[in-house]
């Protein structure tokens, strides 16, 4: 057969490396094209940091001898070395997640100690990956939930204090999204699955920005085509009406400060409560109404202070209501929250000092 005689192995894999070097040139060209894109729309043209490009080569050599995988932020990642240097790389799990403007968002937050830093990314792959800085974390959705699992680590971890401190953080991770690109930036999904706890550090870092969208110039809400997010996390104007606005993300981390207080799943605060507070998204409502602070503590908080942290206990929970008020025009700005939150921690350490506490 004469097609095939000078046809040899060599010129096989010739062929196909040609094949999948075009294949990612291309890759590469549109994903490339799609974060400049959403660079451009972010920074007005003016990027704080650069963005490192892996090639896939780097990426696959990176994976090759990895065999630890990690479970944060409900998405699979794997460890990975870039020459002596370890990482870990994130591939594109979800299609309907705009990983294109999680890299350019991470990108230009990566300064922030309570960001997970993104080191690069590689788009030679239909989907890109987002390589991350290497840290031993936990979710914080774990260290809240893991009842089973709570040593003497854990149970510091979940100290009051520690938890003050996991709340500021994150509050200002968002009011950095919210207030220092051209328009505010909201999240849309807040929530201890996206919050990863250093477990060297102790440090929160949040990370998925997949879902993030900005406000149009000169406007304080947009209007989105449907809602994104998780179930019990979204705002109640977002989930019927579709609005979005700076007090979208206040309501979902309402939530998650509530959690951070009871230490409880947000699906198991859902199922104990009437079948009105769930239909009309307030559950957490229910638990703040039906208890007083002291029966909804978790019993971690409340084994290492008594009575003495039942004022900043009350004042935390009369932020969680604010933050979850029903309207949004009820809800603080996210710097007004930050700023509480510094508040009730000073107030936390100048008792613990008076009471001899470290």
């Amino acid at each position: 057969m004469p097609f095939f005689r000078g046809l040899t192995s060599k010129n096989l894999f010739s062929s196909a490396s040609a094949v999948r070097r075009k294949k990612e040139k291309d890759c590469y060209l549109k994903n490339g094209s799609c974060v400049l894109e959403e660079l451009l729309a972010l920074c007005d043209g003016n990027c704080r940091i650069p963005i490192r490009y892996f090639t896939a080569i780097e990426i696959h050599n990176s994976m090759k001898h990895s065999k630890t995988k990690m479970d944060l932020a409900d998405m699979s990642m794997v460890t990975g070395l870039l020459g002596n240097r370890p990482l870990i790389v994130r591939p594109s799990s979800y299609k309907l997640l705009n990983f294109h403007r999680d890299i350019a968002v991470t990108a230009q937050m990566s300064h922030l100690k309570n960001v997970l830093r993104l080191v690069g990314c590689c788009l030679e792959f239909e989907d890109p990956f987002m390589v991350y800085e290497h840290v031993e974390g936990i979710s914080l959705s774990s260290l809240l939930y893991k009842k089973f699992n709570r040593d003497d680590q854990t149970r510091k971890w979940l100290s009051w204090g520690n938890r003050l401190r996991v709340a500021r953080e994150v509050a200002s991770a968002i009011v950095f999204l919210h207030t220092e690109f051209t328009t505010p930036i909201i999240h849309r999904n807040i929530t201890p699955h996206n919050v990863i706890i250093d477990e060297k550090s102790g440090v929160a870092k949040i990370l998925n920005f997949s879902l993030s969208i900005s406000l149009p110039p000169g406007e304080l809400e947009v209007q989105d085509e449907w809602v994104c997010g998780t179930l019990g996390y979204i705002a109640p104007e977002y989930e019927h009406q579709l609005i979005i606005t700076q007090k979208t993300d206040v309501y979902s981390f309402g939530i998650l400060l509530f959690q951070l207080l009871a230490g409880k799943d947000l699906y198991d605060i859902r199922a104990k409560v009437d079948l009105y507070h769930l239909l009309t998204n307030n559950s957490v409502d229910y638990y703040i109404k039906k208890d007083n602070v002291m029966d909804i503590a978790d019993p971690i908080i409340l084994e290492e202070h008594g009575i003495e942290i039942q004022q900043q206990l009350e004042d935390y929970l009369d932020l969680v209501k604010k933050c979850t008020a029903l309207k949004g025009d009820d809800r603080p700005y996210m710097i007004h929250v930050a700023r509480e939150l510094c508040r009730i921690e000073r107030c936390y350490r100048a008792l613990t000092l008076a009471l001899g506490q470290n």
